[in-house]
């Protein structure tokens, strides 16, 4: 169904204040379909303490990847004291039990994977229920860790998604767009794709993390009338 002008101009507001996607805005490094860049995800996942991770999450998830621990690799030549100390540090509550979970699912990444989460993507071989079972067996990973990795991953991995989290979701009702995974793909990012739904349904988990309801509803009905 062809997008009326006040949900064209709905879509272009939220991509316009939040073009990069939510990973990109909240931590400042770029999501890449790599194996350091699906392992830097991997670690904000595990750290996440909700859909929309918490400041202390970023900012450990930061911390980390500062210590130049952003691959699989890397990241097992740390010991948990080590991590624990540099997570304590940027104000991460349980900052033993999240290194130790780390260290567990580092092995396991290095282990089964030989540290590039594309061989997961490979063992799924396509199945989406496969993918998120078998992300789900890493230490660590829980729902909002699924939330934040399957956000973003699909915008390279086309099986795990169309997926638009609650958040998300209560957003796109909220601005009068489709909450719908299936219909906010074909209607609203049309032409983009899983990469375009990826930035949008990160730009709408941003809207409702800053409350910017009113001031997209302005611009995009002003925008409209234009």
């Amino acid at each position: 169904m062809p997008m009326d002008e006040r949900t064209k101009a709905t879509v272009r507001t939220l991509l316009d204040r939040h073009p990069d996607g939510y990973v990109a805005e909240a931590t400042g490094f770029t999501v890449t379909n790599t194996a350091a860049g699906l392992f830097r995800l991997l670690v904000l996942a595990i750290l996440a303490d909700d859909g929309a991770p918490s400041r202390a999450a970023v900012d450990a998830t930061r911390a980390l990847l500062d210590r130049h621990w952003d691959s699989a690799p890397e990241m097992a030549k740390s010991d948990e004291g080590e991590r624990s100390e540099v997570i304590d540090r940027a104000g991460y509550d349980g900052a033993e039990q999240a290194s130790r979970r780390l260290g567990e699912a580092t092995r396991l990444v290095m282990d089964r994977y030989g540290g590039d989460l594309q061989r997961l993507r490979a063992a799924a071989d396509g199945d989406a229920g496969r993918l998120r079972d078998l992300l789900r067996e890493i230490p660590g990973m829980d729902d909002a860790g699924l939330t934040v990795f399957l956000r973003e991953a699909q915008m390279f991995w086309p099986e795990a998604g169309p997926f638009v989290d609650e958040r998300a979701a209560a957003a796109a009702e909220r601005l009068g767009l489709p909450s719908d995974p299936g219909e906010l793909l074909e209607d609203v990012a049309r032409g983009g794709g899983e990469e375009k739904l990826s930035w949008l349904v990160g730009a709408l988990a941003l809207a409702d993390v800053h409350d910017e309801y009113d001031g997209i509803r302005r611009t995009a009905e002003a925008a409209a009338r234009a």
